[in-house]
């Protein structure tokens, strides 16, 4: 990412399944955080990647403790059907970051990626 983030929060469509599933995280709901977010996602039918980001969420939990807030930090449109967003979920030794991507192909968004680390030179090095 270059430039500086902006730090308003996106579009309701996106915004309200993103904050349900970081609520869920906060109550330590990780499966149902996952499976509420993806219900509508061709990404749910990718089963092994799930998985791999449910485990990789809860290793995190275990080395970093609990999670105990979020916030948006940076959202990007790229073009009109493109929407890139970067949250900070925040636990009890440092935060991760979770990046969302959502297309809009007609009328809908749909989430087409999700990724998440720990990596936050690029953040702290700007």
């Amino acid at each position: 990412m270059h430039g500086e983030a902006n730090l308003q929060g996106p579009i309701p469509e996106i915004r309200a399944p993103i904050e349900r599933f970081f609520k869920d995280l906060l109550a330590g709901e990780i499966q149902r955080a996952f499976q509420e977010l993806l219900v509508s996602s061709r990404l749910s039918s990718r089963h092994d990647n799930i998985s791999v980001l449910m485990d990789k969420t809860a290793q995190a939990f275990t080395y970093y403790g609990k999670a105990t807030g979020f916030e948006p930090y940076d959202t990007r449109a790229v073009g009109s059907r493109l929407f890139l967003v970067t949250y900070l979920l925040d636990l009890e030794l440092q935060p991760l970051r979770w990046r969302f991507v959502y297309y809009r192909p007609e009328e809908v968004w749909k989430l087409i990626d999700i990724r998440v680390d720990d990596a936050l030179d690029d953040l702290i090095n700007r």
